[in-house]
């Protein structure tokens, strides 16, 4: 996928390892096709119909959004031209080799260039809107209108694009009986969570990308959102929520005294937050450097101009970690996170000529919850 170009001086770029500033990361944007490409923002349902009349998808999704609690501060729109074409599965990364080793094989990429796009980028459909408004002001995607080459798209998009292409923002799709199995489409994309609900008049999906969003990031359990404006829970079988939740969808159940998702995984294995927090500690770290670099008038490339960059950097881990977005040590009870910052000597004097900073790293390990609880009890008897 493209490389998504992005005008800034600081390049937050976060790795996957196993074991292990775009602002707007509370507001959902609505792709719909229309006859020409925009984007636009919404602040009240009243706005929203003097563009889309009341009985039009894109306005039935953002009466849904500002009818929870509490509601979003804005609903943005991107309207697509053309139509998408993709494969149906997410594309192979390029430029990879596989070496043996006794162990198996150590694999290698070819490095991607920050910020530089090559020759893949979207010239039509819902991925080249994406592609234009990628560093707008949203992070939820939802399609106004479900199709499957344009969902394919959009997501492969999501999950592969950005100035390094690791990926950036969350898709949530929801599908009815007639489309649930398009779900298993999906299952290796880790930015997409695919929904189920019966009643498809009823958009459980955009509910959900609104409601769950406004808590602090790293402070909310998706699978626990409960009890969605104009959401009904699902009264099917326990067999049939089992068949759909092998197909990787997520249902809306009543549990207790609340109504709330079955899970928060998506069928890559990732949970909702974990992602969500991954790009608000992106946006974090990128957001406090560039303004450090706004601020200083010159930021010095000598022992305190590095320092000005790792206190930056620190003060961004030490906000995410206090935000719950950081594991904490079960063993030091300290945030489990790091940071480096070359000194002088070690980025050398070609690097103080350029004056580009580069090795500059983090490192985190995402926080956990309690989703599910197994109890076994025993029963003494009298004799």
């Amino acid at each position: 996928m493209p490389v998504i170009p992005k005008i800034t001086d600081v390049f937050v770029t976060i790795d996957i390892t196993h074991p292990q500033t775009t602002n707007g990361l509370k507001n959902s944007n609505i792709f719909v096709k229309e006859d020409k490409e925009s984007y636009k923002e919404y602040t009240y349902l009243g706005a929203v119909e003097a563009d889309y009349p009341a009985d039009t998808s894109v306005y039935k999704i953002a009466e849904q959004q500002f009818a929870q609690s509490p509601a979003p501060e804005l609903v943005a729109v991107t309207t697509f031209t053309g139509d998408s074409t993709v494969k149906a599965q997410a594309p192979a990364p390029s430029g990879v080799t596989a070496d043996a080793t006794s162990d198996g094989a150590t694999i290698k990429a070819t490095t991607v260039t920050i910020n530089e796009p090559g020759d893949d980028v979207p010239t039509t459909g819902i991925a080249k809107a994406g592609f234009d408004y990628f560093y707008n002001n949203w992070e939820f995607a939802i399609l106004a209108d479900y199709n499957k080459d344009d969902a394919l798209a959009l997501s492969n998009l999501i999950e592969h694009g950005g100035y390094d292409t690791k990926g950036y923002h969350i898709l949530f799709l929801q599908f009815g009986e007639d489309n649930k199995n398009d779900a298993t489409e999906f299952a290796a994309n880790s930015r997409t969570w695919c929904f189920y609900h019966t009643d498809t008049d009823e958009l459980y999906a955009a509910a959900l990308a609104a409601a769950g969003a406004q808590g602090t990031i790293g402070q909310v359990s998706w699978k626990f959102v409960s009890d969605l404006a104009n959401v009904t829970p699902e009264t099917l079988p326990a067999s049939d929520i089992l068949a759909l939740e092998k197909l990787g969808l997520i249902c809306y159940v009543h549990k207790g005294n609340n109504d709330n998702q079955t899970d928060d995984k998506n069928a890559a294995g990732y949970y909702i937050d974990e992602v969500h927090g991954r790009d608000q500690i992106k946006a974090t770290v990128e957001g406090n450097l560039q303004n450090t670099l706004n601020s200083a008038g010159k930021t010095p490339f000598d022992s305190v101009g590095l320092g000005m960059i790792a206190a930056s950097l620190d003060s961004s881990m030490s906000l995410s970690y206090n935000a719950g977005i950081i594991a904490t040590d079960p063993d030091t009870g300290k945030p489990m996170y790091s940071t480096h910052v070359p000194s002088v000597k070690e980025v050398g004097r070609f690097a103080i000529a350029s004056r580009v900073l580069k090795d500059t790293t983090f490192g985190y390990t995402p926080s956990s919850a309690i989703n599910t609880v197994y109890v076994h009890g025993n029963e003494q008897q009298w004799v």
